[in-house]
């Protein structure tokens, strides 16, 4: 297997305790974070198969079926359902089924790619993520809009992507963003400019913490 290596290794702002915006003795609003190693499988299922595919999902992972726009399970390990038939999953590495086993669980319904080494996730948290996001998202990232426990396809600036919200557990704003791990330095960058306003610091990749 090829080893996974950060899309922001060598990205001289990436380096963990980075701030932009703050003053002395102030507290950034806004934090940002690599997930690396981070498993996704993307299930698409045939045209008159959804039910099915959904059903099998849900008996090969113990997760219940999200409703569209949203996902099931936690922050670490979830099920996303993302456009019509199509749905993410998402977890630390190994912590999915391996992708030739949940093709052949799908068999005649739908198909699988694995996404792992395709995408790069960003987590933007802090009571001004919200706004830092929005001035490269379109969608209302208002808690009463876009709820924890939504997930959809939208895009940042140009660049298509996967948005879930994973608010904690003190209801702190928190997204993750799957993006294309050739865009991942641009996304960073783009971050933490429009966040500098709020302050914004870069944390450890979240499996160091």
């Amino acid at each position: 297997m090829l080893e996974r290596r950060s899309a922001l290794a060598s990205h001289p702002q990436a380096k963990p305790g980075t701030t932009l915006g703050v003053a002395d003795g102030d507290a950034p609003s806004v934090s940002i974070a690599e997930r690396p190693s981070l498993a996704v499988l993307q299930v698409s299922a045939f045209a008159d198969s959804v039910s099915a595919t959904g059903a099998r999902l849900v008996r090969a992972l113990d997760l219940a079926l999200p409703e569209p726009g949203r996902y099931t399970g936690d922050a670490k390990r979830n099920l996303r359902a993302i456009g019509p038939g199509v749905w993410q999953l998402v977890a630390s590495d190994g912590g999915l089924p391996a992708a030739g086993a949940l093709r052949a669980t799908l068999e005649g319904v739908g198909t699988i790619v694995d996404l792992s080494h395709a995408r790069a996730a960003l987590r933007v948290a802090g009571r001004e993520a919200e706004r830092a996001l929005a001035k490269h998202c379109p969608l209302d990232l208002a808690t009463a809009v876009f709820a924890p426990g939504s997930a959809t396809q939208t895009r940042f600036g140009h660049l298509g992507l996967t948005l879930a919200r994973l608010d904690d557990l003190r209801g702190v704003p928190v997204f993750e963003l799957l993006v294309f791990r050739g865009y991942a330095e641009y996304v960073f960058e783009a971050l933490l400019e429009g966040a500098a306003e709020f302050g914004v610091r870069v944390e450890p990749p979240l499996e160091q913490r």
